[in-house]
């Protein structure tokens, strides 16, 4: 997919968005070819990312609250201070992907490979899903609302392990 045809179904994207849906087109771009492509800050929220090529793309400061990222491959890209808020990235390959400072409450990431991905300072809730969410759900009945990611340590055998504050 060229720039262009990309602009154009972002410009009826966000008529859609604007007319809560009575105008132009909710974006579907279903297994696109994006790789490399520069969205900081784009509004792609609800958007249909599913099985998409993101790989290396810059998403840094975009709203993806509700977008469907199920199976796609974000591999290297840059979605630092991203709103991911609901979003669903079953399954999604997000190996080395910064997402320093994202907002991840309420993303689905059961089965996505964090492998090598900074999640420093990311805000997660009890409704994150990450690799079965019972550190997070304890954590969260204890203490708080939502958490900020302090650091985070590969999985071995116990499970998830991460360091969170408030």
């Amino acid at each position: 997919m060229n720039q262009e045809e990309l602009n154009i179904i972002l410009e009826h994207h966000q008529l859609w968005l604007d007319s809560s849906g009575k105008k132009g087109k909710k974006a579907d771009l279903k297994r696109a070819n994006l790789e490399g492509v520069n969205l900081e800050g784009a509004d792609l929220r609800y958007t249909d990312l599913k099985g998409a090529n993101l790989k290396g793309a810059i998403l840094g400061y975009a709203d993806l609250r509700g977008a469907d990222l199920r199976e796609a491959n974000l591999e290297g890209a840059n979605l630092k201070g991203a709103n991911l808020w609901g979003a669903n990235l079953r399954n999604a390959n997000i190996e080395g992907v910064d997402l320093k400072g994202a907002d991840l409450q309420g993303a689905d990431l059961q089965g996505a490979d964090l492998r090598g991905a900074n999640l420093e300072y990311c805000y997660v809730s009890s409704n994150t899903k990450i690799l079965g969410n019972v550190l997070i759900t304890e954590f969260y009945n204890k203490y708080s609302s939502w958490w900020l990611v302090k650091s985070w340590v590969e999985p071995d055998e116990a499970g998830l392990v991460m360091e969170l504050y408030r």
